[in-house]
């Protein structure tokens, strides 16, 4: 196994999430692995980063299929920081937006004006 070549427990411990989690993720293809002669998933470096971005993505309400097509623009092992940055400016801009539907949404509740708007007008 080379430096670059890490296992699914690596990969977990390092992202600070469960094996089952990385498996979670390579579903969803926000990561990818290959196969060793063993048959063992072995995941790039990158993993752990590409994990750490989809979770802060999560938390504001990006999917997984959102983070992986966003991330997917980003070869394995690229050294490319335009690259990366890119990818964290497009989820951060995602993440804006959905934050600002959810205020808008808040602030109509807080008012309480939609209760008096007649539906049938």
């Amino acid at each position: 196994m080379t430096v670059t070549e890490l296992t699914v427990g690596q990969v977990a411990k390092a992202a600070g999430v469960t094996a089952n989690a990385v498996r979670f993720y390579e579903r969803y293809g926000v990561i990818n692995a290959h196969r060793n002669s063993g048959n063992a998933r072995r995941f790039t470096v990158d993993a752990i980063c590409r994990i750490r971005l989809a979770l802060a993505a999560q938390r504001v309400g990006i999917t997984l299929k959102e983070s992986a097509e966003i991330l997917a623009g980003i070869p394995p092992l690229s050294g490319d920081l335009g690259l990366w940055v890119g990818a964290g400016e497009e989820l951060i801009r995602m993440g804006r937006s959905r934050i600002d539907r959810l205020q808008a949404t808040v602030d109509e509740l807080a008012s309480m004006d939609f209760l008096q708007n007649d539906p049938r007008a």
